[in-house]
């Protein structure tokens, strides 16, 4: 594979660039739905809007465990209660009422709009069959047992909602603005750009912004989950969710409350479950289409066979069983219930994962690549040797920094504050900066080109061989070389642990692209057990590379790959799952991507891998043994050996298993597995 890598590669679409409104919500693509329309919205959209999503408008609230447990009480009373005839029937109804008013109610609506599939109905249509058909307590056990599914449902969704409710928590509601006539205090919501706040010290930052007076730290460790924490001071950004420490600051708004980091967070977590995975995709169409079938088949059973056979009591209990298997919303349920679950305890770690697709398609990863810098090194470059020629270091030094002055890149920064320039020492004008090749300026009236080989041969300069390892930077005048720099960036702590953890969760190939010159490429991608490295790559050639990747991974796995957001969106955004690692203070990067670790920690990757594999392992097995179960009580119930009761306790113990199950993925806390290789030396 390494010998394909080096040869020409397929040239690709740039993915187009997503907006910033976009960061959260990305929006099904229906195109594909669009043949036989009319089909698809009256049969399987509407059916599961009224069957398989119903639990979703549910609450869960005391007054209603209370009644199902009364209910529950009285059920198991009546059924052992030596009475007979009407007094034994009246018995029964008070658990049906007690526990199914609300079905009733909103089988009535049900009716009255016409929604022949909707599952209160056919709730309700089940009991009353077993109640006429002799059954009790089967009439009333399809109400209680329901009943106590749906408020097993609700309060998972409700433990799963408050790990969201945690970045909440970081939204500050109000806010102190300076106006003309003083400070007044302000609802946070109706900031707009340009207005001016003042933040006192252990107060949360409400918006996004800049310091305009004050110096002061910021602690950002309720978003990363980590120890992070940095200084302001004027000129520099704030972002919202974190907490001011140590004094007031004054705050220019860069952005209205809804566009800051701390809600486009929340609405990623929020609305992961509208991206569903294929798996529930593929199942809510087959269940669709089955449990419409087994609701035919017992209207058959009820109408056909009574009137047929002449024994009605015997039909009717029978439909009435496969009416309650035909109740599908509970497979669909606890499958998105585990997703769910991952993603909130994913974002109570630091980690914004997107979608229920990306969960499943992070639990099949392969492949994984890495873009070296920020990922697998810190991304602070630090000077390794300066090698002029015709001038002194320290001139050398000071045009690299002057050309850099303001450029965003890790080696641009490292370069200013070696050199000690700034922006009132030169006169930069005209600058252009060229992503993976470097910068060129003119300053004090002469051409200034400062970057990689790549950046000499564009404009037919020769060039110096380094002969250290490391990444070079050289600098020409005037199409004059004048020397290079070396810089060298220093390996992430944790990265060979989190590169061998990858393995253990199914990553068999590591890849590494890098801008860097093959020799320290190759030291870096040696020392951490990459399979593959390619170097000395553009942005553009990048994505080439991940194409070609893509293109040739194995059938039914994915490729995932991991940046910075820096210099690699488009990398993320073309990747099958984009990882973007600390990208706290950068919105382009938690745009580009589908995974956002906020925090600088390289083992949340191998961590959001193993949440991910959970997820999926117990949403196949929730939907294994919730399918084992309503075929076996269709199959006994069809033939008469299972009695309605005893089918509606099976089904709700089989739910409560799934419901338990997915609740596991919440608490989810795995422990790091020891490696069983040593770092090579």
């Amino acid at each position: 594979m390494a010998k394909h890598l080096a040869q020409k590669e397929k040239p690709i679409k740039k993915p187009a660039r997503r907006p910033l409104q976009e960061l959260t919500i990305r929006i099904p693509d229906r195109s594909k739905a669009k043949k036989n329309k009319r089909h698809t919205r009256s049969v399987e959209d509407r059916f599961q809007s009224a069957m398989l999503n119903k639990t979703l408008d549910r609450k869960f609230t005391l007054t209603d465990l209370v009644l199902a447990g009364l209910a529950l009480v009285l059920l198991l009373v009546s059924y052992f209660l030596p009475t007979h005839g009407l007094i034994r029937l009246l018995s029964f109804l008070v658990p049906f009422l007690l526990a199914g008013y609300s079905y009733l109610f909103e089988a009535f609506q049900e009716a009255f709009m016409g929604i022949v599939l909707g599952r209160e109905l056919i709730i309700t249509l089940a009991s009353l069959m077993a109640f006429f058909g002799g059954s009790n307590f089967g009439g009333a056990a399809i109400m209680v047992f329901m009943k106590l599914c749906d408020l097993a449902l609700s309060y998972a969704e409700l433990l799963q909602s408050q790990k969201i409710d945690a970045l909440y928590a970081l939204r500050s509601d109000k806010a102190t603005i300076i106006s003309n006539s003083g400070e007044v205090s302000g609802k946070a919501s109706e900031l707009q750009e340009g207005d001016l706040i003042e933040i006192a010290a252990g107060e949360l930052i409400p918006v996004d912004g800049v310091v305009i007076g004050g110096t002061s730290v910021l602690d950002a460790s309720a978003l990363t989950r980590s120890n992070s924490s940095f200084a302001v001071s004027a000129g520099s950004r704030v972002l919202s969710g974190c907490t001011n420490v140590s004094a007031p600051i004054r705050v220019k708004v860069e952005c209205p409350q809804s566009e800051s980091l701390i809600s486009s967070l929340i609405r990623s977590a929020e609305n992961a479950w509208m991206h569903k995975s294929a798996q529930q995709r593929l199942l809510q169409r087959i269940m669709s289409y089955a449990a419409a079938g087994i609701v035919a088949a017992a209207i058959v059973l009820a109408l056909v066979f009574s009137v047929v056979t002449g024994q009605w009591r015997l039909w009717l209990l029978r439909a009435s069983v496969l009416l309650t298997v035909s109740q599908m919303y509970a497979v669909v349920q606890t499958v998105k219930l585990a997703y769910d679950c991952a993603a909130s305890n994913a974002a109570g770690k630091g980690l914004i994962i997107k979608g229920h697709d990306v969960l499943e398609a992070l639990s099949r990863a392969e492949t994984m690549v890495f873009d070296k810098t920020g990922t697998v090194t810190v991304g602070k470059y630090t000077i390794k040797g300066v090698f002029p020629r015709g001038i002194t270091e320290d001139q050398l030094l000071f045009l690299a920094g002057a050309a850099e002055l303001h450029s965003d890149h890790p080696i641009a920064k490292a370069l200013v504050n070696a050199s000690g320039a700034y922006a009132s020492d030169v006169e930069a004008v005209d600058i252009e900066e060229t992503p993976g090749r470097g910068v060129c300026a003119f300053i004090d009236g002469r051409s200034v080109y400062v970057g990689n080989g790549a950046l000499m041969e564009d404009h037919g300069i020769s060039y110096d061989t380094p002969t250290v390892p490391g990444s070079a930077i050289h600098v020409a005048i005037d199409n004059r070389y004048v020397g290079h720099i070396v810089m060298e960036d220093a390996l992430r702590d944790g990265a060979f642990d989190a590169v061998e953890e990858l393995r253990l969760c199914g990553v068999s190939t590591t890849v590494m692209l890098t801008g860097d010159v093959h020799s320290a490429a190759r030291k870096v991608a040696s020392s951490l057990n990459f399979d593959l490295v390619k170097s000395e790559l553009t942005p553009e050639e990048k994505c080439s590379s991940v194409d070609y990747l893509m293109s040739n991974r194995n059938v039914n796995t994915t490729l995932a790959f991991v940046g910075d957001g820096i210099c690699d969106t488009d990398a993320l955004k073309l990747a099958t799952v984009g990882i973007a690692l600390g990208c706290l203070d950068r919105k382009e990067a938690i745009a580009a991507s589908d995974v956002a670790i906020l925090g600088e920690d390289i083992h949340n990757i191998p961590r959001a891998c193993r949440i991910a594999k959970a997820a999926s392992e117990a949403a196949t097995t929730n939907m294994i043994v919730c399918g084992a179960v309503k075929v076996l009580v269709l199959l006994l119930g069809l033939f008469g050996v299972m009695g309605v009761g005893l089918a509606v306790t099976l089904q709700t113990a089989a739910v409560l298993f799934e419901v338990l199950n997915a609740l596991r993925i919440l608490y989810f806390e795995e422990n790091r597995p020891k490696l069983r290789r040593e770092k090579k030396q």
